[in-house]
């Protein structure tokens, strides 16, 4: 595909590498995105002429012919050609990850490969040298405030670049645009690098800024590959957990696995060939899925951003700590942000969700009037975990994240520990909660403010909207069902009833034929804006019956671990088929037809994965998603991940990671590992085309086994197997006693269950 701006990042050690080919740079520090610094990468070849080719992430030199890149979920190869040679260059970065296994994510290096080979021609163009059987490849870079050194004698292989600098610890935006208030933080802390050859006859640069290696040119596929470890260490705390004495400084976790950047280096070279193995294992595992293009790019995007906001450090008493920054906004696992990133730790890693519950759980307001409390948007803003940085609360919302999360996460794993611990918070968030709802109309009019900050008022922080009632609800029923499993019946069913008094509320009074509105209070008397406090004043607000993508946003998660949809279903699959129709734009849907250019893309992919889990599969508009992010990541722009259209600014976000949404949501996986009479699994996939669905979630990767959800369509009609079945699945099916969906492990089919 066509060059673009493509992040490398590792999971948890911050360690990551921005290619940015249009500034003809690459972004690079061991502390990651927002605290690195231009760096100048040069890498191509030298022929006989003594001219250079390279590619675009260097200032210096003549660029190749042609270049492209291509990616996949762990690496990025560029590929050009040379039209003087007739040659073709590739040059792969591969930031091995493979679920579930903390050495190798943690590691703090990456793999890098470039090879040479005959093009066999280049646009109709006449070499103007003759062919060669061998060809020089360098690297070279150069970095401000950087010590660089070579070395023709490293101790692991061939020649090899150190470089020492101090990293800044302000995190920063690009020129021009307007710096969150972050507070002041002055310190610097120690990194030493080092990109070693693993070929021993590559040799250092006179000038000790770069190394080369002469390699035959050898037919595709086969001949020798220039192979190098690129390593970074930081010994230092990162980040600050509380403030004043009690403050607590961490490191990263991986200090704890290797004491310097020698042992790094070590373990990264003698292990590369299983790790690489493991890593590329897993990126051909995702390539089973029947994605279509742009929905496999933005899956491969957005999954390196999500690993390059990740901080995963060590606290002083050896406990872990897990937090994603949320992007441009440097905030610490903003709740409704993790809320939609929940769906890969369901996917390949649930305990980085139950890490973050024990953190949340300690960023909370009492609140007296309803005896509960309300969680915090974030726990910390910048390098520091020191309570809420966001300039407002969002108390209904994060509460009701909070007990959904908590829900899918018990029955997806079947752990109920993190429920037992914070029992007695969780019951003080669905009290606020319940008391929201100042005059039993099932509608919260307090607490409404809500992660939409781009927003019009009737969309953002109107009383009475149908999004937060609807998520309320859906949260007040998460508290009971769990109460259910904690064995205390009589309080559960105070909330069931609560439920069930409010469903018919919320239709009656929401529902307007074809959609639900927006909100049913269109008064502003009493409203302040959430963000200046100044009174809306009192003319009626505007767009409070538009149509809006966010009604059902509660349900998605509930719905996979099979519990009942709550609304009318036909309602809701009404309602998000139109308000689809209404608010569509050029790169997807806006937050309502009142603004079809407020588009979220995270927010696109979350209303597709839960309209597939309705049964409403409308046209894929994954292609309007990526288009975005082509335009965001190409020319002047360089903003990564990109989650919003040009009247904000949510780059180089996690959140896009909802996109591996697809592998769960085309199969219809349900998982309930709580039910009355035993675990149930099931899947429903479309049966109008063959595919292959790896089902990740039942997965057992240190066995590297994955069950497949296999569609086999042939002139019989289609067949529905588990390919690698570790436990019982059941394929749901709607065609009665002659269905002939199979069951993994179960041999009646009448034993189907339908969720």
């Amino acid at each position: 595909m066509q060059l673009m701006s493509w992040s490398i990042a590792r999971l948890g050690s911050r360690f990551g590498l921005l290619f940015e080919p249009y500034k003809r740079q690459v972004r690079h520090s061991a502390l990651g995105r927002f605290l690195d610094e231009p760096l100048d990468l040069a890498v191509g070849i030298e022929g006989p002429d003594g001219q250079q080719r390279v590619l675009p992430f260097t200032a210096e030199g003549e660029l190749f012919h042609t270049m492209e890149q291509f990616e996949r979920a762990n690496s990025i190869t560029f590929r050009a050609f040379s039209a003087d040679y007739n040659l073709r260059f590739e040059l792969n970065i591969h930031s091995v990850f493979y679920p579930q296994d903390e050495s190798l994510c943690l590691l703090p290096a990456i793999y890098l490969e470039m090879r040479i080979n005959p093009a066999g021609g280049v646009r109709w163009t006449k070499p103007k040298y003759p062919s060669l059987d061998k060809i020089k490849l360098f690297l070279r870079i150069n970095r401000a405030n950087t010590q660089i050194d070579a070395d023709s004698t490293c101790n692991h292989c061939g020649a090899c670049l150190n470089m020492t600098y101090e990293n800044r610890m302000q995190p920063t935006l690009d020129e021009g645009q307007t710096q969150t208030a972050i507070p002041a933080d002055d310190r610097v802390v120690g990194v030493t690098e080092r990109i070693v050859s693993l070929n021993e006859e590559a040799v250092a640069d006179a000038d000790g800024k770069g190394m080369s290696l002469t390699l035959p040119i050898t037919e595709q596929g086969s001949g020798t590959k220039w192979r190098l470890v690129w390593g970074a260490f930081c010994g230092d705390p990162v980040l600050t957990l509380g403030k004043g004495k009690n403050a607590e400084p961490m490191k990263f976790k991986y200090t704890a696995l290797w004491k310097n950047l020698d042992a790094v280096i070590k373990t990264a070279v003698e292990e590369r060939d299983d790790r690489l193995a493991r890593s590329r294992n897993f990126e051909k595992i995702l390539e089973q899925a029947p994605l279509r293009t742009a929905q496999r790019h933005l899956l491969n995007q957005s999954f390196q951003q999500f690993l390059s906001n990740t901080f995963w450090c060590e606290r002083a008493d050896g406990t872990d700590w897990f937090s994603v920054w949320e992007g441009s906004c440097f905030f610490h696992s903003t709740i409704d942000v993790e809320y939609n990133v929940a769906l890969l730790y369901l996917t390949l890693w649930p305990r980085l969700l139950a890490i973050q519950f024990d953190q949340w759980s300690e960023h909370f307001t009492p609140h007296k009037p309803s005896r509960g409390a309300f969680l915090h948007h974030d726990m910390g803003l910048g390098m520091t975990i020191a309570g809420q940085g966001y300039n407002h609360d969002m108390p209904v919302e994060e509460n009701a994240n909070f007990l959904l999360l908590l829900q899918v996460y018990a029955h997806w794993t079947g752990d109920l520990s993190p429920v037992r611990r914070h029992e007695k918070l969780w019951l003080q968030l669905a009290n606020y909660l319940q008391w929201t709802d100042r005059d039993a109309s099932g509608f919260p009019s307090e607490g409404t403010a809500n992660t939409i900050d781009d927003a019009t008022p009737a969309q953002q922080y109107v009383r009475k909207q149908t999004y937060l009632a609807v998520k309320r609800l859906a949260a007040l029923s998460a508290a009971s069902e769990l109460l259910t499993h904690l064995n205390k019946t009589e309080l559960a069913k105070q909330y069931e009833n609560q439920v069930h008094l409010d469903v018919p509320r919320i239709e009656e009074a929401a529902w307007r034929g074809d959609h639900f509105a927006t909100c049913i209070d269109p008064s502003a008397m009493g409203l302040r804006d959430a963000w200046t406090h100044k009174p809306l004043g009192t003319e009626p607000l505007k767009n409070t019956e538009a149509y809006s993508i966010y009604t059902a946003n509660a349900l998605l998660l509930p719905a996979m671990c099979g519990r009942p949809w709550l609304l009318n279903t036909q309602k809701l699959i009404d309602d998000m088929v139109n308000s689809l129709r209404e608010t569509l734009g050029r790169y997807g849907c806006g937050h309502n037809d009142a603004e079809p250019e407020n588009v979220w893309v995270s927010q696109n992919l979350w209303r597709d994965h839960l309209m597939r889990y309705l049964g409403a599969t409308g046209p894929n508009h994954a292609q309007g998603y990526w288009d975005m992010q082509v335009m965001s990541n190409t020319a002047n722009q360089s903003f990564g991940f990109i989650d919003t259209y040009v009247n904000n600014n949510l780059s180089f976000y996690p959140r896009g990671i909802v996109s591996i949404g697809y592998l769960l949501s085309y199969p219809r996986l349900i998982i309930d590992r709580l039910a009355s009479d035993g675990v149930h699994i099931s899947v429903d996939p479309d049966r109008t085309y063959a595919q292959r669905w790896p089902l990740l979630p039942l997965a057992d990767w240190k066995a590297g086994k994955v069950p497949v959800c296999v569609v086999d369509c042939n002139g019989n009609g289609s067949h529905v197997v588990i390919e690698t079945a570790i436990e019982s699945v059941i394929v749901r099916g709607d065609n009665g006693p002659e269905d002939t969906s199979q069951i993994s492990g179960v041999n009646d089919p009448s034993q189907q269950w339908i969720g």
